[in-house]
C-alpha cells in the first residue's frame, strides 16, 4: 500500500468535494451527487481500487467535516445523508476503477467519460443558476430575478451593480451609451451628482451594446452570461488537458464552474468582469495551444479574442502586454517575428480606447479622481482571494491555496515551456501585487467592507492552472514549442 499515492487521491477527492458541495450540488437529489462525484474521482485519481478506496473515503470524509454537503428537497437526516453521499461517491469510484482496469487501452474511454462530466458540470452550472435565481434555495426572500427586472430609478443607484443594470434599460429604451452613464452620475446622490471620477469610471460600451440584443428583461442577462461561463469553463479543461492532462482539465473545468457560479446567483452577473474573463480564458487556451502545436494561425486567433475581452473591459490588457513582455525570453534575432502579433494588437486596442476616450469628450470630474484608485493595499488583496470562497469551499484558506497552487501550476509549465510558462505566472501573479497598490475606494454600503470583485479579472484563470500543479505532467518537451512557433512564416 502506498501511503503518498492514497494522500494524493485523498486530496484530490476533498478538492473536489469542496468545489461541488456548496452549489453545484445542491439542485441534485443525494442518489445522483454520489455517483457524480464517485466518476469524477475515479477519473481525476486514476489509480487502482486498493488506493482509491482509502483515499477516497478519507477525502471526502475530511471533505463533509469541513463542508457539510446539503441538497435541495433532501427529507434525510444528516448522518444518513452523509453516510449516502459518501457511500454512493466511494462504490462508484470503485466501480469505474475497476471497469477502466479492465480495458487494454482505457484511454479513449476516459476522454469521452471526461467530456461527459464537464458537460454535466456545465449543465448543473445552468440548473443551479436558475433555481437560485427564482428562489427555489431561499423560499420567501428576493431574488435575483426580482432585483434585475426591476429597472432603478435615476438617483436611486446606491452602488455599481445599479449603476450597471440602469444601463441596460437605459440603453435598452434607446438612450446612447454614453448618455446613459451621465445620466446615472448625475443623478446619483451619494456620488455628488457629479460626472465620473475619469475615464476608467466609463466601463467600455462593448458588452453594452452585446446586451441591446438580449430582450427588455434583465433576468434575460443570466442565460446570456451562463453562455460566457459555458465558454470559460470549456475554457478552463482545455487549459489543464493541454498543459497537463484531461484529469487536470476536469479539476480546472469543476473550480472554474464553481468560480462563475458565484457570479452567475449574485448582483455581479451585471458587472462587465466576469463576461470579459471568459473570454479571455477562451483567448489563453487558444494561446496554449497555438505554443504547443506550434502554429501561427492558433496564434492569430488567440490575439483577436484576448483583444474582444479587453475591450470589453480595459484590465484584461494585462495578458497582451505581459505575453508581449515574455518574448524576451527568446533569442534575440527572433524577438520582431515574435512580437508582431501581440504590436498589433496592442495597436487595434489602442485605437479602440483612444474612440472610446473620444466618445466620453473630456466629460469627467478630474476632483473625484483624486487618489481613488489608489487604494490598494493588504485588506484589497485578501478581499480579492476571499472573494469566491462562498461557493468554493465557503472556508477563508481554500481559494488562497488554489491561487498559490495556479501559480505553481504556471511555474510548472516553465519546466518545459520557458516562454508560455513565464506569461502565465506572471498572469497570476502581477494582478495580485498591484492590489496591493491599486484598488477602487468604492465600499460595501451595509458593511463598509472592501468587495474585492476585482478577483473576477484573474482568479478563474488561477483555478484553471491549479490543477497542473497537482497531477504528472508527462515527459518534458525537449525544445520549447514557442521556439518552433517563431520559426514559422
Amino acid at each position: 500500500m502506498n501511503f503518498v499515492r492514497i494522500s494524493v487521491v485523498a486530496a484530490l477527492s476533498l478538492i473536489a468535494h469542496l468545489g461541488l458541495v456548496y452549489g453545484l450540488l445542491a439542485v441534485l437529489p443525494v442518489w445522483l451527487a454520489g455517483p457524480l462525484v464517485g466518476v469524477l474521482l475515479a477519473l481525476v485519481a486514476d489509480e487502482d481500487a486498493r488506493t482509491v478506496l482509502p483515499g477516497a473515503l478519507a477525502g471526502l470524509g475530511v471533505g463533509c467535516w469541513v463542508a457539510q454537503p446539503w441538497f435541495l428537497g433532501s427529507a434525510l437526516e444528516l448522518p444518513a445523508t452523509l453516510g449516502l453521499y459518501i457511500g454512493l461517491a466511494v462504490t462508484t469510484a470503485m466501480a469505474l476503477t475497476w471497469v477502466l482496469g479492465q480495458r487494454a487501452n482505457p484511454t479513449q474511454l476516459r476522454r469521452w467519460l471526461a467530456l461527459l462530466v464537464v458537460a454535466v458540470l456545465v449543465g448543473l452550472l445552468w440548473l443551479s443558476t436558475l433555481r437560485y435565481n427564482e428562489g427555489a434555495f431561499t423560499p420567501g426572500e428576493p431574488t435575483v430575478n426580482a432585483w434585475l427586472n426591476t429597472p432603478p430609478a435615476l438617483g436611486q443607484t446606491p452602488g455599481d451593480r445599479d449603476y450597471f443594470l440602469s444601463f441596460f434599460y437605459q440603453t435598452q429604451a434607446g438612450v446612447p451609451y454614453y448618455d446613459a452613464v451621465i445620466a446615472t452620475y448625475k443623478a446619483d446622490a451619494m456620488g455628488e451628482f457629479r460626472l465620473p471620477n475619469g475615464v476608467p469610471g466609463y466601463r467600455l460600451p462593448t458588452l453594452f451594446a452585446l446586451w441591446q440584443l438580449l430582450p427588455a428583461q434583465g433576468s434575460a442577462l443570466v442565460p446570456a452570461f451562463l453562455l460566457f461561463a459555458t465558454l470559460a469553463v470549456g475554457s478552463a479543461y482545455a487549459i489543464g488537458a493541454q498543459l497537463a492532462n484531461g484529469r487536470a482539465g476536469l479539476l480546472s473545468a469543476l473550480l472554474v464552474a464553481a468560480a462563475y457560479l458565484n457570479i452567475s446567483t449574485s448582483s455581479y452577473v451585471v458587472f462587465v468582469d466576469g463576461w470579459a474573463m471568459a473570454i479571455t480564458l477562451a483567448g489563453l487556451a487558444l494561446l496554449v495551444a497555438a505554443q504547443q502545436r506550434a502554429t501561427r494561425g492558433l496564434l492569430w486567433a488567440a490575439m483577436a479574442v484576448l483583444l474582444l475581452a479587453a475591450s470589453m473591459r480595459e484590465i484584461l490588457l494585462y495578458p497582451i502586454l505581459l505575453g508581449m513582455a515574455s518574448v524576451a525570453l527568446l533569442p534575440r534575432a527572433q524577438w520582431w517575428h515574435a512580437l508582431r502579433p501581440w504590436l498589433v494588437t496592442l495597436t487595434l486596442f489602442a485605437l479602440i480606447y483612444t474612440t472610446h476616450i473620444l466618445a466620453i469628450d473630456g466629460r469627467v470630474d478630474k476632483s473625484g479622481s483624486v487618489g481613488f484608485w489608489l487604494n490598494g493595499g493588504f485588506g484589497h488583496l485578501l478581499a480579492t482571494l476571499r472573494f469566491f470562497d462562498q461557493l468554493i469551499g465557503g472556508a477563508p484558506w481554500f481559494v488562497p491555496l488554489l491561487v498559490l497552487s495556479g501559480l505553481a501550476g504556471a511555474a510548472r509549465v516553465m519546466q518545459t515551456q520557458r516562454q508560455l510558462g513565464a506569461l502565465l505566472v506572471a498572469a497570476v501573479l502581477v494582478p495580485h501585487l498591484t492590489f496591493l497598490l491599486f484598488g477602487s475606494a468604492g465600499r460595501d454600503l451595509i458593511t463598509g467592507a472592501v468587495p474585492g470583485y476585482w478577483a473576477m479579472l484573474v482568479q478563474p484563470l488561477a483555478l484553471a492552472l491549479a490543477p497542473v500543479a497537482w497531477v504528472q505532467l508527462g515527459q518534458p518537451h525537449k525544445i520549447d514549442s514557442c521556439l518552433r512557433l517563431c520559426d514559422k512564416g
